[in-house]
């Protein structure tokens, strides 16, 4: 079926739906985050050097899912403690605290969180 005539073409062709996030380097004085966000999610590509961390406190973050794309990251959340290398991920419960520790030398991680199941679990409680 063709797609001529419809009434959204126009607009797609004219403003992309879909949003690209580059895997980016990190300056010598700057880690670098490369980030966007939609309606429903928040996607970030981080490069941090060793020591560096990434946090959210109880209730600040939804659902998580992440990957270590370059070196290792300790990951303590909802109070359990791991240690993930390149290659290796991990789901994150909704509203649970979190911190990312770079191990490494420098690290890539990739996130992406879930920033509507926050909003419900509010919804559920009030």
């Amino acid at each position: 079926m063709s797609a001529q005539g419809h009434p959204d073409v126009e607009a797609r062709t004219a403003q992309p739906l879909c949003r690209r996030v580059a895997a980016g380097q990190s300056s010598p004085t700057e880690p670098a985050c490369h980030a966007t966000s939609g309606d429903a999610f928040d996607i970030a590509i981080h490069v941090l050097r060793q020591g560096e961390m990434l946090s959210a406190a109880a209730g600040e973050a939804g659902e998580e899912v992440a990957a270590v794309l370059e070196g290792t990251f300790t990951i303590e959340a909802a109070g359990e403690s791991y240690r993930l290398s390149k290659g290796e991920g991990i789901i994150i419960p909704n509203a649970e605290p979190r911190r990312w520790t770079c191990d490494a030398g420098s690290g890539r991680l990739y996130r992406v969180i879930n920033r509507t199941s926050l909003g419900e679990q509010a919804g559920a409680a009030a």
